[in-house]
């Protein structure tokens, strides 16, 4: 054997010697090795076809007429089968694209023809494939054609109410003769009520109807005129000042600027003015001060809820308070999960969960039950804005937004918007528009005023000038 070949013999064997120690195998069952195995194993998406972006639907309008349009973007150029079908699943639109591209478009609806989608929800299919035949794809979903136009107005829609069958429109303002109308929801007729804008609050913020009286409260100046509080008689047609009963006061007694929200329960009003919260009931009306915020806060929204609850929201204090079995339950953020900010509007789910729009940080959702508070922002969920001034459900939440439109969720975690670009919705300008039109803050915005639902679930938006029917 050759020097070299002991000598790598020697020092292996030195290296053994050195390195290996006994091993109890006992403690090598009692302590296995842990391996980390993941919770979910990312699979590569290896589709030779894919979408660019999300299909779009929208309702164009043209000079002529109005066209349903489904809009689809892939990263390859393919063929195309696009089949559409209504809500019970019944196939109303089918076309092959006989010119492979990687943008298609189509016209799934238009006046033109009398094809015009109808309001709901709508599912797709389309069946991809490769100009070559060597990939193909199949690609399904769903949209909804959510705004229907009821009709326009010359003036700014200040409200909307709804009682049963009818919805109230109030438009104008201190600057625009003020105005109240009834739709019937059934046919789209509309009625203007007689009643001389003098005699109203300038603008009317709310309306609410209690038997054959209709209440509408709204702002008072004393150099621009207006009232606080009216009630009409949709029998007798009689309109009467109920300024000088209520008696609202600020601190330091002067009289309120305005009355922000009404809302009724059997056959007692309530009234959330600038300056307070108040009661009516049989001719009488009655301060409310237990309620557990300031007593001299505004009160700019209320809502009876399914157990008749009722829930009153602060802008300028900030939180809400809410009645049940006798006695209020107030909630702000020193004494709560409530977030910052003044509450605009409140609506119910299936669930007894209450939602409310905050001017500042998005939508909340609370349920009195279980105590559990959820706040939706753009931040945290994607929601259209964090300045919310509407709130309904129905099938899902609905949002209005008082720059960006309306937008729609079942659950809060995916929003579809809706405004100009994929509707009829019509923006107005600013009010800044009338004093510099060339000034910054002259500009379109969608402002979505008020949403509202009655008991059928039928839901109604006040838009600029514009009322619409949400689906």
């Amino acid at each position: 054997m050759k020097k070299y070949t002991i000598l790598v013999l020697i020092l292996a064997l030195a290296g053994c010697d050195k390195d290996v120690k006994s091993v109890d195998r006992s403690k090598v069952a009692e302590s296995p090795v842990k391996v980390e195995v993941p919770d979910k194993v990312e699979v590569p998406d290896t589709s030779v076809i894919k979408l660019t972006t999300d299909p779009v639907f929208q309702v164009k309008k043209g000079t002529r007429f109005v066209t349903d349009q489904l809009t689809f973007n892939f990263v390859k150029t393919i063929n195309a089968e696009i089949k559409v079908y209504d809500k019970d699943h019944a196939m109303i639109f089918e076309k092959v694209i006989s010119s492979a591209a990687s943008e298609i478009t189509v016209n799934v609806g238009s006046g033109y023809n009398n094809t015009s989608l109808k309001y709901g929800k709508y599912f797709y299919e389309i069946s991809t494939s490769l100009p070559d035949g060597s990939a193909e794809e199949v690609f399904k979903g769903s949209f909804d054609k959510i705004l229907r136009p009821i009709a326009t107005f010359n003036n700014k829609i200040s409200d909307i109410s709804i009682f049963g069958d009818t919805l109230y429109v109030a438009t104008g303002d201190m600057m625009k003769d003020v105005e109240v109308r009834s739709v019937n929801i059934k046919s789209d007729d509309i009625t203007l009520l007689n009643i001389s804008g003098k005699d109203l609050p300038k603008p009317i913020y709310d309306m609410a109807r209690v038997g054959n009286k209709l209440y509408m409260g709204g702002r008072k100046d004393q150099y621009m005129g207006g009232k606080l509080l009216v009630e009409y008689d949709l029998d007798s047609n009689i309109v009467s000042d109920l300024d000088s009963r209520l008696l609202c006061k600020t601190k330091n007694d002067d009289e309120c600027s305005a009355v922000f929200s009404l809302a009724s329960m059997l056959d007692k009003l309530y009234i959330g003015t600038s300056d307070g919260l108040f009661s009516y009931k049989d001719g009488l009306f009655s301060k409310i001060t237990e309620h557990g915020l300031d007593e001299f806060t505004d009160f700019k929204s209320l809502f009876v809820d399914s157990q008749d609850r009722v829930w009153a929201g602060s802008m300028i204090k900030g939180g809400i308070s809410y009645y049940a079995k006798g006695s209020w339950t107030p909630m702000t953020e020193l004494n709560s999960q409530m977030p910052a900010g003044g509450i605009l509007a409140f609506s119910e789910d299936n669930n007894r969960n209450i939602y409310m729009a905050n001017n500042i940080n998005g939508l909340i959702k609370y349920n009195s039950e279980s105590n559990n508070l959820e706040q939706f922002t753009p931040h945290n969920s994607g929601i259209i804005d964090h300045n919310l001034v509407s709130v309904a459900y129905t099938d899902g939440i609905i949002v209005g937004s008082h720059d960006y439109g309306i937008a729609k969720s079942e659950d809060g975690s995916d929003w579809e918007v809706t405004d100009n670009s994929n509707s009829l919705m019509a923006p107005i300008k600013t009010d800044a528009c009338q004093w510099n039109p060339d000034s910054a803050g002259c500009k379109k915005v969608l402002v979505v005023e008020r949403i509202v639902e009655n008991k059928d679930g039928r839901v109604f938006a006040a838009i600029g000038k514009g009322i619409y029917e949400l689906y």
